[in-house]
């Protein structure tokens, strides 16, 4: 009972202190994340907190491999609650929607890198797990494309609707048959993977831009032109 009760305090004082760290990330970004301060802030000494967490690496991998579940989560349960003409779609909603609710989580995963921090194992494997949401997403564009067509009534291209490769996408498709697969489950053929690798970083590219604010004094909004990006990796563009 007395065992019990000390764990679920442990959790309870691990979870409070992870909220306190996000707090100081959303404030002052990955360098104002203090151990000593969250104490602090907790009503704790900082050798108390190091109880709890051996070092503030050891909270930073907390709050990554966090964060990358919650959005690896995100994605798959966008993905599998859409019909599979809209699954490509929903996903790229889905990643947009969350970046935008906590742009400070984003940035934690796919900002800039924390100087002297080593990312464990553990954090590429969950990773790799949220590509495979991507590349299973990826795999249904041409239907949706289609499915599309069918519905404006514009001429379908090759591919279930999607234009040709372009000669430099597939030099890509083929190089990327020769690259070991970074995603679980099947080996996915080049094409998808070049299919997949330009949607992430498409969409990414976007998304970075947007919540650092650098699209701010253009005039325009940023939500269109991630629709356009859609539109065009749907179309093979």
């Amino acid at each position: 009972m007395a065992t019990a009760r000390r764990e679920r305090y442990r959790k309870q004082t691990r979870e409070e202190a992870k909220a306190v760290a996000l707090a100081q990330l959303a404030e002052s970004g990955t360098a104002g994340i203090s151990v000593n301060a969250i104490a602090k802030a907790m009503g704790m000494t900082g050798p108390a907190l190091y109880r709890y967490f051996a070092s503030r690496d050891e909270l930073l991998t907390e709050l990554i491999t966090d964060t990358y579940r919650d959005l690896a989560e995100t994605l798959a349960q966008a993905v599998a609650g859409a019909a599979p003409a809209e699954r490509f779609r929903a996903m790229a909603h889905a990643m947009r929607d969350w970046a935008k609710r906590q742009p400070d989580r984003y940035l934690l995963i796919y900002g800039t890198p924390v100087p002297g921090y080593h990312a464990p194992p553990e954090t590429a494997e969950i990773a790799a797990g949220m590509m495979r949401t991507i590349f299973d997403a990826c795999s249904t564009v041409g239907d949706a494309d289609a499915d599309a067509d069918s519905g404006t009534g514009r001429g379908a291209t090759a591919s279930h609707g999607q234009q040709p490769l372009t000669e430099l996408e597939a030099a890509l498709a083929r190089h990327l048959e020769g690259v070991g697969s970074w995603v679980p489950g099947e080996e996915p053929g080049g094409e998808l993977k070049g299919r997949a690798l330009r949607t992430w970083t498409r969409l990414h590219g976007v998304i970075s831009l947007d919540v650092q604010g650098q699209f701010t004094g253009t005039g325009f909004d940023p939500s269109v032109l991630f629709e356009a990006e859609i539109d065009a990796l749907v179309r093979g563009g």
